[in-house]
């Protein structure tokens, strides 16, 4: 009887080692390394971007070994649900072994951080407040909520739309052109017809403007309000 059971454990051993001899461990480091390379691939095609440093975060992988029922590196696909960037997405992985069957789906969520050299506010700089190379730097910053928002070299000749806290990123929906017009100052105003017609008078600027910015204007021959274009700092443009 001792013999058998002996006998029966040696056989459960070696049936257990067949097994294992037959089969994959991809463990929980190399499943998370895997996913952020294939993750960080992805992101470099959406951001084609230079002179970036991009990082992954993966959450959703359980802390567990994954054991195929084959001895090939198992298969990992990611899937993504957006065609664009997203800081922050939803992603399915799905696990195959070498004969293509589906060991395990997870569901994680890739936040991607992106770090550029942009302008920041070196000082507060306030509402309406000047922004020069003086109250402004040039440092690396996690940017991914603000792509396409930013300044890669400093700017003159603006001022804040907002105000602009020390160390906050510099934003261009924030950024305006100093206005070169002030309010209630004498400007020419120029009508300009699609047929060559041009005439010239004498008005009031009833608000400050930046070159390209519309303003109301009032002339003082006819006493009428008209919207304007801001051409230089004493031409405004009215289309007729």
């Amino acid at each position: 009887m001792k013999r058998m059971i002996k006998n029966l454990i040696l056989f459960l051993t070696l049936v257990l080692t067949m097994q294992g001899a037959f089969c994959y461990c991809l463990t929980y480091d190399n499943l998370n390394s895997l996913i952020k390379s294939k993750a960080l691939a992805e992101t470099k095609k959406l951001l084609p971007l230079n002179d970036v440093e991009i990082k992954v975060n993966i959450q959703g992988i359980p802390r567990e070994n994954i054991i195929t029922k084959d001895n090939l590196i198992p298969k990992v696909e990611l899937i993504n649900q957006e065609s664009t960037f997203s800081p922050n997405s939803y992603k399915r992985v799905v696990i195959k072994d070498g004969n293509n069957n589906i060991v395990k789906i997870l569901n994680i969520n890739v936040q991607t951080l992106v770090y550029k050299n942009v302008l920041i506010a070196n000082e507060q700089i306030p509402f309406n407040g000047e922004i020069n190379n003086k109250n402004t730097i040039l440092a690396k910053k996690e940017i991914s909520k603000f792509l396409g928002n930013t300044y890669d070299s400093y700017i003159s000749n603006s001022v804040a739309k907002r105000n602009f806290p020390k160390g906050s990123v510099i934003l261009s929906n924030g950024v305006k052109e100093k206005s070169v017009i002030v309010k209630n100052s004498m400007v020419d105003i120029v009508f300009l017809s699609d047929k060559g017609l041009k005439i010239k008078l004498q008005g009031k600027a009833l608000k400050e403007g930046a070159i390209g910015e519309a303003i109301p204007v009032r002339s003082n021959t006819y006493n009428k309000t008209y919207n304007a274009i801001v051409h230089s700092s004493s031409e405004v443009i009215v289309r007729i």
